[in-house]
């Protein structure tokens, strides 16, 4: 997809972060946008950004781990636009905090709305994308740590591993469709998901606050963060950018930063030893 203009996109997690940056670009492209995040107020401020910039513009608040919402948002968009060209599976939470004082209800959380949040997207918007015979691309936020597993981000990496392996089988099967399949893998972005807390944002009964863990979640963070440490924060817009640029391309991997590249080549090497010595041919 070369040509954005008057293209349709959706946008989950809209309100802040990289979902703003990734509609403030899609607005430059003079796409009609459809903005879905569970913080109104964050929504309400994107909605207002895109609008400025001239664009047709909707906003729903949208909690993405409930599929009738989801597929709510769909009915939505095609009632408003009839087409979705560009669907941003991109709402998530990072939750940090060691897998030994996870409870369910915070499995349940995260897991739920990072890789549960994706498959409703898939599941609500593919059949209608297909059926309109016109080029279309579902790109999902995934993230460095869908392939790197750091301390305190078990549940994170989990969800964006999963993520990682239902888009690579969505793409197998939409070879050969007007559908094509992404996955942004970005380092660290200037975005405040550090703060996307169970507490802070969960309805459930049985929270677990930081106050509850034996280790600082966000001093924690440090390990990934040193290492990372050949590599540098970019803002919300330079992201968007990226993630654009790899659409053009059709690019099933988008990375953000290349400063991971030790880290990737370890792992690679680290699955070929261990293949080397299995036991059976």
């Amino acid at each position: 997809m070369k040509n954005f203009k008057n293209k349709v996109a959706v946008i989950t997690g809209a309100g802040s972060g990289i979902g703003r940056g990734i509609a403030e670009i899609s607005a430059m492209h003079k796409m009609r946008l459809v903005l879905a995040d569970l913080d109104e107020e964050g929504l309400k401020k994107t909605l207002e950004l895109v609008k400025g910039k001239g664009v047709e513009a909707i906003a729903r608040v949208t909690d993405v781990s409930n599929l009738d919402e989801v597929q709510n948002l769909a009915s939505q968009t095609f009632e408003t636009f009839q087409n979705c060209h560009l669907l941003f599976n991109n709402a998530g939470v990072l939750g940090p905090a060691p897998l030994s004082q996870v409870n369910r209800d915070m499995y349940d959380w995260l897991i739920n709305i990072n890789l549960g949040g994706c498959f409703n997207g898939v599941h609500a918007f593919l059949p209608k994308m297909q059926s309109s015979k016109e080029e279309g691309h579902i790109i999902a936020t995934c993230s460095t740590s869908g392939f790197i597993a750091y301390p305190m981000l078990g549940l994170y990496s989990a969800s964006k591993f999963g993520i990682r392996g239902l888009m690579t089988s969505l793409r197998a099967e939409l070879n050969g469709s007007n559908v094509d399949a992404s996955i942004v893998c970005p380092g660290e972005v200037t975005t405040n998901i550090v703060n996307s807390t169970f507490n802070s944002t969960s309805n459930q009964k049985t929270e677990q606050t930081s106050e509850d863990l034996d280790v600082d979640p966000k001093a924690m963070l440090e390990v990934a963060a040193e290492d990372a440490q050949n590599t540098f924060p970019i803002s919300p817009l330079e992201a968007a950018q990226a993630i654009f640029a790899g659409i053009e391309n059709k690019d099933f991997y988008i990375f953000t930063h290349k400063g991971y590249k030790r880290q990737l080549e370890e792992i690679s090497d680290e699955y070929l030893k261990a293949f080397d010595q299995s036991m059976f041919q």
